[in-house]
């Protein structure tokens, strides 16, 4: 499994949940990753919330490679999105995402 270091990636995990991350190490057994989001359909429109609401959002997070299905690097619209939701910076206007 290929992940760049420090890159932003859309990971599909085994039970289907879909986890957008920014990529701390990886190696052939486990992913470290920050800041854990996943996307949920509302009836607003996709809507990004942590994944883990009782984990400290500044300790990475360890991945089983078993556990991911498919990867690939997030869309610049998903980007945009999780760097204002982890860190509150606005970078573009949002198209592919609501609220």
């Amino acid at each position: 499994m290929t992940l760049e270091k420090h890159k932003i990636y859309t990971l599909k995990l085994s039970d289907s949940t879909e986890v957008v991350a920014k990529i701390v190490k990886a190696d052939a057994f486990s992913v470290d990753i920050i800041s854990p989001m996943s996307l949920v359909a509302t009836q607003q429109g996709l809507q990004m919330l942590p994944s883990l609401m009782s984990g400290d959002p500044d300790k990475n997070v360890t991945i089983n490679t078993a556990s991911i299905m498919m990867h690939v690097e997030a869309h610049k619209d998903i980007v945009a999105t999780y760097i204002q939701a982890t860190t509150g910076i606005v970078t573009q206007p949002k198209t592919l995402l609501k609220g």
